[in-house]
């Protein structure tokens, strides 16, 4: 018999004493997990799931928070945290974020939900000020009630949750249509992750297919790959749902992928948007890439860089403009710097070279890869590259996608030269 169904069967029917629990303590909140679960590879075989590894998404997800409160919300909050576990994201909003008028915890997994409970007493939030809503639905159960509530309002905008989050264990595709129709159509905030990464960075391209209806590539810059081809996605999904979304900050950490969005209404707008889906070109034998906006109902023969046959691929349809907002960002930076996060240091440097990251062309090249291709006897520090790429004349940046890469519209040739000419 599985170990962990066992203790799922035992814990389903049994009261929890103390011997049970481990406490653990994460930003503001103090949180019980089960013992069983505390020195387990994070997977769907846990009692009720947690990963510690997750915690800078939690950390940047407050942020994210209080940063949409101050720019593009200021009333007070509705968040609807749709899969809870063990409820620690939902306890450090209301410990951490201001202005949270309501939320609501869900979670399917009936143990969770005694250990929600537990979690919110030891927090001290069972008489709170704001109203928490903890229920034990599908995801998709809980938002498509939450619409379908709004129907029989008067004033349907009021009550619809500001802020979404999704966050499964793989990937978050069949919830996100139930979250458009939950959401605040005009300036809502949806925070979605995926950590089907080995789906969405090509190493399973059958499966991209499937859930993302995009085709991946792996390759060098997959992790870029796989963050557009989510933003798509999700953008597509808004569209069935006569809305639009405008990426605000697109971050990918280890095994996961987070998107920030704002929501919008406005169907000539949505259809400008449309341009912003296409598809990204790459050579897979020297590296060449571009990005076509249109659907490549035919792909050259040769590259036109090495002039290779049969050496072209592609990923997409993909989200081809920007991924993150300035504004949103530097907000966020000035919140970390005032809370003081665990994850503060590594949160400063991913959003700083994300904020890098805009205006920059889609993709990015591995110093360390193409100095090995050129035989360099040693590869160049990152600084020394950008200065000379910027003497010539050319954008370069560094990437949160990859800290030995830089993005550049400088030509793949020339980025070679460039190479070589630190060589002699």
């Amino acid at each position: 018999m599985d170990l962990n169904n066992y203790y799922y069967n035992v814990f389903k029917h049994k009261k929890m004493e103390v011997k049970d629990f481990i406490i653990n303590r994460e930003g503001l909140a103090d949180f019980y997990v089960l013992a069983i679960d505390e020195n387990t590879v994070p997977s769907k075989s846990m009692v009720v799931f947690y990963n510690k590894k997750m915690m800078i998404n939690r950390d940047i997800t407050n942020l994210a928070i209080t940063a949409y409160n101050k720019i593009y919300s200021q009333k007070s909050l509705i968040i609807v945290d749709s899969m809870a576990a063990s409820g620690v994201s939902s306890i450090r909003i209301l410990k951490e974020c201001r202005n949270v008028k309501k939320i609501y915890i869900n979670d399917i997994n009936p143990i969770a939900i005694k250990l929600i409970k537990k979690n919110i007493t030891l927090n001290k939030l069972d008489k709170p000020k704001h109203k928490i809503e903890i229920s034990r639905k599908d995801a998709n159960f809980l938002l498509s009630e939450i619409a379908q509530d709004d129907c029989f309002t008067s004033e349907q905008e009021k009550y619809k949750p500001n802020i979404i989050s999704i966050d499964p264990f793989g990937t978050p595709n069949r919830y996100l249509n139930s979250a458009f129709k939950a959401i605040q159509k005009v300036n809502g905030l949806l925070c979605v992750t995926a950590t089907d990464t080995p789906v969405l960075f090509g190493i399973k391209q059958n499966a991209c297919l499937r859930k993302y209806l995009s085709k991946s590539l792996h390759s060098e810059y997959c992790k870029e790959i796989g963050a557009r081809i989510l933003i798509y996605f999700i953008s597509r999904m808004a569209n069935i749902n006569n809305l639009g979304i405008i990426p605000l900050l697109t971050f990918s950490y280890k095994h996961f992928i987070r998107i920030f969005a704002l929501t919008f209404k406005n169907k000539e707008i949505i259809t400008k948007f449309i341009k912003n889906y296409g598809y990204i070109i790459h050579c897979q034998y020297c590296g060449y890439r571009t990005t076509l906006k249109n659907q490549p109902l035919h792909i050259f023969e040769n590259c036109p860089l090495c002039n290779t046959k049969d050496t072209l691929d592609y990923a997409g349809p993909l989200w081809l403009e920007e991924i993150h907002d300035n504004q949103f960002i530097k907000e966020i930076l000035i919140l970390n710097q005032k809370i003081g996060y665990k994850c503060k240091n590594r949160i400063d440097k991913l959003l700083n070279l994300a904020l890098e990251e805009i205006n920059m062309p889609v993709s990015y090249y591995n110093i360390h890869k193409l100095s090995q291709n050129l035989k360099l006897p040693y590869v160049p520090k990152m600084h020394v590259i950008q200065n000379k790429i910027k003497e010539k004349g050319y954008k370069v940046s560094r990437t949160h996608f990859d800290f030995l890469s830089i993005k550049t519209n400088m030509g793949l040739n020339l980025i070679k030269d460039s190479l070589l000419d630190l060589k002699s």
